[in-house]
């Protein structure tokens, strides 16, 4: 295993595509407003969600050096929990 930490400009290049798609997900969100979502959106803010997520466990929590096995059971277990959410807040809408 390499357990290479990441460096400085990478971390910060990665702080700054969490804060755009942060902003993403308060622009599709319609976090200002009463609005209600389309399911498209909905599945958009799980997809952003996502790769938050993966951006996070990969670069601040260092995944990427971790297996392959590793990496593919956080990605899966993620993405399987944020679209259960999904599925229920769309399923569950009158």
């Amino acid at each position: 295993m390499n357990f290479k930490n990441p460096d400085y400009r990478t971390l910060f290049l990665c702080w700054l595509a969490l804060m755009a798609l942060t902003a993403g997900t308060m622009l599709t969100g319609h976090a200002a407003t009463d609005q209600t979502l389309s399911d498209l959106l909905v599945v958009s803010l799980g997809l952003i969600t996502w790769v938050k997520a993966m951006v996070i466990l990969r670069y601040y929590l260092n995944l990427k050096s971790a297996s392959r096995g590793w990496n593919r059971a956080f990605f899966s277990y993620i993405f399987l929990v944020l679209g259960t959410i999904t599925l229920i807040f769309i399923l569950g809408r009158p």
